[in-house]
């Protein structure tokens, strides 16, 4: 018998559009989720949270928009994607993993007007690392380090 080819998982293609809750607290949107969801005139998010239905969502904002509401965060890009930092939301609300796990986004909508780019918690596509043998806060550069492998997904 001979040799037969072995695919990586997350090497070589792309899963999709995807949304990440990264062990640091941040969440990573990877560019095919970026160029679906968001607009290059969004520059930030507000982040909403149905607990019943175990959703997230994340309402993109234009400027203007961000400063007619509060609580707005700063929707950062790269060559990779985007993310935002509601760490400490994630942390209150028990929602920060031990392990960066991958979602699948979707259209939703608040109040039937507003449109949120959402998640399912309950239905994760994948995680990437393990957990920390220690309490010891993620870095800016394990923070990098996940982007570019969501990168490579």
């Amino acid at each position: 018998m001979g040799y037969k080819e072995v695919k990586v998982q997350g090497r070589g293609g792309s899963k999709g559009p995807m949304i990440s809750i990264r062990k640091s607290g941040t969440i990573g949107i990877n560019s095919e989720a970026l160029n679906k969801y968001f607009k290059d005139e969004h520059t930030h998010a507000k982040m909403y949270h149905d607990e019943p239905n175990d959703k997230l969502g994340i309402r993109p904002l234009t400027e203007d928009e961000k400063d007619e509401l509060d609580n707005v965060l700063t929707l950062t890009r790269s060559n990779s994607g985007g993310s935002v930092a509601p760490t400490s939301f994630l942390k209150t609300e028990g929602l920060k993993p031990r392990v960066t796990t991958q979602y699948e986004p979707f259209e939703d909508s608040l109040n039937g007007n507003i449109t949120l780019i959402s998640i399912d918690l309950m239905d994760e596509i994948g995680t990437y690392g393990s957990p920390d043998e220690d309490d010891q806060e993620d870095t800016a550069e394990q923070d990098e380090q996940e982007e570019a492998v969501e990168a490579e997904q």
